[in-house]
């Protein structure tokens, strides 16, 4: 196990995360946040102020006392446009190696391009997809396609400098607006290969993307307050955007979901990706939480620990490390649910997406033991849904985290209410059928000896029947999985038979 640092000296922030490595597994432990901003100084001129270097060593000296008090013996530290453009770039980093002994990469737009694609690409699965970065005096977009960067680019503009040339901090005048996007417009139709393909999607990666997110989940009383992987539409993005511009800084500080610190750069910030949404006809927006600097996580574990393989495995395999979970009782339980539920597709016809629910389920239905064995199974639906495990949408995560509660005989029930903007009545039917099996696949399982060896099953229009195989007397296991019998028989309309051969 180790502790690493990773420090993004970007134009309007400066951030640092903390991430405990274990195996090829990672998990934050801190992150910190501090808008230093130095793309403003850009604007009208070449060199960052003392003002704002000193702002820049201070904040970066209280990182590194962190990094030191959180025993995270390497940093990697990283300084994007602002630093690599301005007149006085390599003075700062002079600076900061002398003060604080930290080294700095000036990352090029190509390389940021590259971080920001493993970030999107090993957290969220994608096909052929457009990603947009936006920082404070420029923008990266990049096109993925099959996990694989296609094409990028550096646009020469980002949030803070938009804001400053079109006068957008405060009150919006329409002709500053249409100048705004006649050079958004301008701009865009000099990178060629935007117009080479239809994306599936916008995937946006960066503050500004989350905060529209956070906005967006805020108006429609989104019940999971996770950023990454949220989706909302173009026609949600154009209503946001309608609402950020009619109002002057003092009513955007009162907006649901914008921080004040954000609050003055957001038209800007909205308006490109509004932009390109509509000049390339792009219906779902996508919020990656995971962009550069997770970028760069994942590229220090591959080189050193070798490839993370399947997203969602990857993700499963972290949470049950995080949790101490037993390992071969999960793989077990899947492995006997599993059986089951492709034993049974003539019945249940569940779409393909519930497989993974299922692995999701069965791997973790035990995670919530680390918090406390009673009522453990609240708390694995509590893990599960707050993990944001990667390869999943929102909905499947939640899913997931019902079948998994649902493992033990004591009538859980999904609060439904809360979660019915996500979620209908068919989908909690549907997780039902799988959840079941889950239930019935613990219960083979309940010694934790890995006594039933394998399984198969029959079925007609009046019963199921299980027979399973085990060179040690059962019935202590077959006992416990009768206890679903009359919620199986409720589910699948099947008398259920459970029999060793």
């Amino acid at each position: 196990m180790e502790r690493i640092g990773v420090i993004d000296i970007a134009s309007n922030s400066v951030r640092l995360i903390l991430a405990e490595i274990y195996g090829k597994n990672f998990k934050l432990i801190d992150e910190l946040k501090e808008s230093v901003r130095l793309g403003e100084d850009l604007v009208e001129g070449n060199s960052f102020s003392e003002e704002k270097i000193s702002y820049a060593l201070k904040t970066l000296k209280a990182f590194k006392t962190l990094c030191s008090g959180a025993n995270a013996k390497t940093i990697i530290a990283v300084a994007t446009e602002a630093v690599r453009t301005a007149d006085n770039g390599g003075y700062l980093i002079e600076r900061i190696k002398e003060e604080t002994g930290i080294d700095v990469n000036i990352l090029s737009p190509e390389k940021v391009a590259y971080f920001d694609s493993l970030g999107v690409s090993k957290s969220l699965y994608t096909e052929n997809s457009l990603f947009i970065d936006m920082g404070g005096s420029s923008t990266i977009i990049g096109w993925i396609k099959d996990k694989k960067l296609v094409e990028s680019c550096k646009l020469p503009f980002g949030t803070v400098t938009l804001t400053k040339q079109f006068n957008l901090s405060d009150r919006i005048l329409h002709e500053n607006i249409e100048k705004l996007n006649n050079f958004i417009d301008e701009n865009l139709s000099k990178v060629s290969w935007l117009k080479e393909t239809d994306f599936n999607n916008l995937i946006g990666i960066g503050g500004s993307m989350r905060t529209l997110g956070k906005i967006d989940r805020k108006r429609k009383r989104y019940p999971i307050d996770i950023s990454h992987n949220y989706i909302f539409y173009d026609y949600d993005l154009h209503e946001i955007y309608n609402a950020l511009r009619s109002k002057d800084l003092k009513q955007r500080y009162r907006m649901d979901g914008l921080s004040k610190e954000r609050a003055d750069i957001i038209v800007a910030a909205s308006s490109l990706f509004l932009r390109v949404v509509e000049n390339l006809g792009i219906n779902e927006i996508k919020v990656s939480g995971k962009g550069l600097r997770e970028g760069i996580l994942f590229h220090y574990i591959e080189e050193k620990y070798g490839d993370i393989g399947n997203i969602l495995d990857y993700s499963i395999n972290g949470v049950l490390e995080n949790h101490n979970v037993n390992k071969e009782h999960a793989a077990h339980v899947y492995n006997l649910a599993v059986k089951l539920y492709n034993s049974l597709k003539p019945i249940h016809h569940l779409p393909e997406e519930y497989e993974d629910i299922l692995k999701t389920a069965a791997y973790l239905h035990d995670c919530g033991i680390s918090i406390r064995y009673y009522d453990h199974h609240i708390h694995s639906f509590y893990i599960i849904l707050n993990s944001m495990i990667t390869g999943l949408s929102h909905k499947e995560t939640l899913l997931s985290a019902f079948a998994a509660a649902y493992h033990r005989n004591n009538g859980f029930e999904l609060p439904f209410a809360h979660f019915c903007s996500i979620i209908n009545r068919l989908d909690i039917a549907n997780a039902e059928y799988a959840a079941i099996l889950i239930r019935i696949a613990e219960s083979l399982d309940r010694s934790l000896s890995g006594s039933v060896k394998d399984l198969s099953l029959s079925f007609d229009e009046e019963s199921v029947t299980i027979e399973v195989e085990a060179s040690t007397n059962i019935d202590l296991e077959i006992n416990e999985a009768l206890k679903s019998k009359e919620a199986f028989e409720s589910i699948y309309n099947r008398n259920l038979i459970i029999k060793q051969k």
